[in-house]
């Protein structure tokens, strides 16, 4: 029988990911930036946790978004760590709801709000394409949905991708569709 030795780690060894053995760039395939539901279990929280809860769980796991159910298990929407930030809480107080009673469902961004992609359009699809694509939208988030089963199978953060490649890339956002109209005026 072999004599085995346990070592003390080194403080140079580090912990890593599966999706940092590839290399990946903007040209690569997009489903290799899908966060899928098939592998991967999402996070989620229910509608009724509190806002102040919510920002904790997603700075402690250091989550850029979560799904958010309703107490029946149904899915009701996304909320992103800007929905949740310091800033977005501070504008519902100062529109005079109470910080204490602010909820993950006052926050989310509601599935009727949501767009997503189909799985097969992603078939040899690069990620570049999907940004644009979610830049087009003013989306940084896309839901990924198998259009056969009518599964929502994942999630594409512009934000996740953008840290994956180790750049920066962002995507504007309005606030509302009043907001949206006169960007969209803009450019006309």
């Amino acid at each position: 029988m072999k004599k085995l030795d346990l070592v003390p780690l080194q403080d140079s060894d580090k912990l890593v990911f599966p999706e940092e053995f590839h290399e990946l760039s903007l040209e690569s395939p997009a489903l290799h930036f899908v966060t899928d539901f098939k592998k991967h279990h999402p996070a989620v929280l229910t509608a009724s946790v509190s806002a102040m809860d919510a920002a904790e769980v997603l700075r402690a796991g250091h989550l850029s978004w979560v799904l958010v159910m309703d107490h029946r298990g149904d899915f009701v929407g996304l909320l992103t760590a800007e929905d949740a930030s310091y800033q977005r809480v501070m504008q519902r107080v100062a529109a005079g709801q109470s910080r204490d009673e602010l909820t993950v469902g006052d926050l989310m961004r509601r599935r009727s709000r949501l767009q997503y992609l189909g799985r097969d359009q992603l078939q040899g699809a690069t990620i570049r394409e999907v940004l644009e694509a979610m830049r087009h939208s003013g989306q940084r988030h896309c839901l990924v949905v198998d259009m056969d089963r009518h599964h929502v199978r994942g999630v594409i953060s512009s934000e996740d991708v953008a840290a994956r490649l180790h750049m920066d890339y962002t995507i504007d956002t309005p606030e509302n569709f009043a907001e949206l109209l006169r960007a969209v005026s803009a450019m006309h």
